[in-house]
């Protein structure tokens, strides 16, 4: 089975769910809105403070269970307890951090897909559908993981960029060599391949987890506990194919959209008692300076796409398609206020992930507001490496494709000097050439110079609930 990847012009997630029914519950029909925040009667809310439909547990029992896991650790409440029309009229109500608008959005997704968006440096869950519907189990958390291809490139350069190396270092691709920035936008398997196997699977995926993955199974299908350091037997080379969730990748891109921070990933914006007054969670949201802002910046600048694309705007983004028994399409951007990942196979890939994308960042930009924001380019941090494309003796092909771009370059020149010295000997002797004069049968033939001969010496180089909350 080999991954083919793909990187779009015009662009271009969470921990352990156990897809099981959950019935949450949500009470009567909803009565007039009370409450400082203007929350209706129910147990659940979206962030607006209206009730959520009647059946949302039913058609969403993945969603469910992860805002039951969060509820209790967070605040150590039980479904319950919450509020129910008849049983407990006092009780506690959950606003979720949900937008109406977008998870209705959301929710036109047809076929096997799923699409989920994530607030940069808030980490709040604006949206999440699952294709629960359609397929009878949640397609967006860890426990159905989907090979990445070219969306975790964004992981692997953030890795290089945080380890020293610039947008213009340079890397051996199976067809030419790349610039790190080259190699991303153009999806270069075997360049990108060379960046993680440089600093390594433990160096990548703990860069990754900084980020907000959470997870990633390996060729078995065993998942991986990020956090927990347990990569052993994982390949460099594989981290495009072993399956990461696709609420966990919009919470990396989430990471780089705000600059670095990031912050975990969540359902509940609050809970308010009886009275309508905020209840102080026992755990809080963790945020914190996952990556350097040069780095996200960086990313930024790589992943740009064309800012006619949406509203004219700048957005950075990642697609890519995975062809094995079926095609999965993927596409992961973000704006500045608002980063989402789609996911979609088989037949309903059939358009790649960028429609459903567009449909959630479109909806995101007419009913918030959202102003338009230029992503800053690049910084211009790092140093320019070449040490991925230079012999063991570090030299660089002269023919390279650095070297033509770089030709003044001094280790260019020192590569070129072998073969330039015989060069120039010939071409004096094709100057100060004379007739030659009648053989002398007194002079040894012996005594004639061997005429020089180019080197061949250089060579060319080539070559359980898994939440956050359980």
């Amino acid at each position: 089975m080999r991954f083919n990847k793909l990187h779009l012009a015009v662009a271009g997630a969470v921990s352990l769910v156990v897809a099981v029914g959950v019935s949450i519950v949500l009470g009567n029909l909803p009565e007039e809105a009370s409450g400082s925040g203007g929350e209706e009667h129910a147990a659940l809310l979206y962030a607006d403070g209206q009730a959520l439909p009647a059946d949302f547990a039913d058609t969403h029992p993945a969603l469910a269970a992860g805002v039951h896991a969060e509820l209790a650790a967070r605040y150590g409440l039980d479904p319950d307890e919450l509020y129910d029309a008849a049983a407990r009229p006092d009780g506690p109500r959950v606003v979720l951090t949900l937008d109406r608008a977008l998870q209705e959005a959301a929710e036109e997704t047809s076929g096997e897909a799923g699409v989920v968006a994530v607030e940069p440096g808030t980490g709040a869950v604006r949206c999440y559908y699952g294709a629960e519907a359609e397929t009878g189990a949640d397609q967006l958390g860890p426990d159905a993981p989907h090979p990445p291809s070219s969306v975790f490139d964004m992981v692997t350069a953030a890795t290089a960029l945080e380890a020293g190396a610039s947008l213009e270092s340079w890397w051996s691709d199976a067809e030419a060599d790349v610039t790190l920035v080259q190699a991303v936008r153009e999806s270069r398997t075997a360049a990108m391949d060379a960046v993680a196997a440089e600093y390594g699977v433990a160096e990548v995926l703990e860069t990754a987890g900084a980020m907000g993955l959470t997870a990633i199974a390996d060729d078995e299908g065993v998942l991986r506990d990020v956090a927990a350091g347990d990569f052993d037997g994982l390949d460099a080379a594989g981290l495009g194919s072993y399956p990461v969730s696709v609420v966990d990748m919009a919470g990396v891109y989430a990471t780089i959209a705000a600059d670095g921070v990031h912050a975990d990933t969540h359902f509940i914006e609050r809970v308010v008692d009886g009275e309508g007054r905020t209840v102080e969670p026992a755990q809080g949201i963790r945020t914190d300076q996952a990556i350097a802002e040069t780095t996200a910046q960086d990313l930024q600048f790589t992943g740009l796409g064309e800012s006619e694309a949406i509203e004219d705007r700048d957005f950075f983004g990642v697609a890519a398609d995975f062809h094995g028994e079926t095609t999965q399409s993927w596409f992961v951007g973000a704006i500045p206020q608002l980063s989402v990942a789609a996911w979609a196979n088989g037949s309903a890939a059939s358009e790649g992930g960028v429609p459903l994308w567009r449909n959630v960042i479109d909806t995101a930009i007419e009913v918030n507001d959202y102003e338009a924001e230029e992503l800053p380019g690049a910084s211009g941090a790092g140093d320019d490496l070449t040490d991925g494309i230079a012999d063991e003796d570090g030299r660089i092909d002269p023919d390279s494709e650095y070297c033509q771009a770089n030709p003044d370059i001094e280790g260019c020149t020192e590569a070129e000097s072998p073969s330039e010295s015989p060069t120039e000997t010939e071409q004096e002797e094709e100057t100060s050439e004379e007739p030659e004069p009648e053989p002398d049968p007194t002079t040894s033939s012996e005594e004639e110079p061997d005429p020089p001969t180019t080197s061949s010496e250089e060579e060319t180089t080539t070559e359980d609930c898994g939440w956050p909350w359980c």
